[in-house]
């Protein structure tokens, strides 16, 4: 830990990083460089069945080897991320609890300002202007009341959104046990978290309305969203998909991956794209 209780992330770590990536490269050059291909996406099924069973060995091994020599590298990097995560939230509910201590001193201030000027009025020392320039040039600048109520908001609504999930595409009824529905949905992937279920959205006709799902923390909602792809393989609920509960600035980033992502697939039908984190991933469809 550094002081103030931040996690210390070693200074090594960015070089174990760079080690990883490296060792990836270096793999997808030689799998590239066996199957006389240039851009990753001309390595195919088909390419691969021409290897021979020595070079098509060699090729996985150095891919199984490469990952199994980074993949605590990775663990444990994403712990340290949830670790400081879950430090930069409190950090920032100190800075709305100092940010509310100093409202209350410019407020003390403020009414020293008013008891400094009744003195002056009634004992004729000093006028009003005065009073209130010296104890102006000496206060502290004021804190606008709209701008800390704006702090505490991110702050909470950062807190609560990672602890959150949305569920589309389940069949929305007048009157519903939503959530049995949901436990239903969880149970499909072996899951049984304890929740808080609510649709929103205005009610329409033409369209279900989403279902936001409160988990009591982010580890659940990590396990949901790891399992959710199982829901595609099922019969009741293969149009049901739940994904993370994103700000709006997320999601305007996500619908343009997803654009993106149509774009490549009506360009190359043979590859399977999918997007993983904030990039666009390829796949052989086999």
């Amino acid at each position: 830990m550094m002081d103030g209780g931040v996690s210390d992330i070693s200074c090594g770590d960015p070089d174990i990083f760079k080690d990883a990536s490296h060792g990836m490269r270096l793999w997808i050059g030689s799998l590239k460089t066996a199957t006389k291909c240039k851009p990753q996406e001309e390595v195919t099924k088909e390419k691969l069945m021409r290897l021979t069973k020595e070079a098509l060995v060699k090729c996985l091994l150095d891919g199984y080897q490469t990952v199994c020599s980074h993949s605590d590298t990775f663990e444990s990097s994403r712990v340290n991320l949830e670790q400081f995560k879950s430090e930069l939230i409190a950090a920032q509910r100190s800075v709305v609890k100092l940010q509310q201590q100093l409202l209350n001193v410019q407020t003390e201030q403020l009414n020293r300002i008013s008891t400094a000027v009744d003195t002056a009025v009634d004992r004729g020392i000093r006028s009003y202007s005065d009073i209130v320039s010296q104890t102006i040039e000496n206060s502290v600048p004021v804190l606008s009341e709209e701008k800390l109520k704006k702090v505490v908001q991110e702050a909470v609504i950062d807190d609560d959104r990672s602890k959150n999930v949305v569920v589309f595409g389940l069949a929305e009824e007048d009157s519903e046990d939503l959530n049995g529905k949901i436990v239903a949905l969880f149970e499909e992937i072996e899951e049984k978290p304890s929740f808080e279920a609510v649709r929103v959205g205005k009610v329409s006709e033409d369209q279900i309305r989403p279902v936001k799902v409160s988990l009591r923390n982010c580890e659940t909602v990590r396990q949901l969203l790891l399992k959710a792809k199982e829901l595609k393989t099922t019969t009741a609920y293969r149009q049901v998909y739940i994904s993370p509960d994103r700000s709006p600035e997320e999601r305007i980033k996500h619908r343009q991956l997803v654009d993106e992502m149509r774009r490549k697939r009506k360009k190359c039908p043979d590859i399977h794209y999918y997007i993983h984190g904030d990039h666009i991933i390829a796949r052989d469809k086999g």
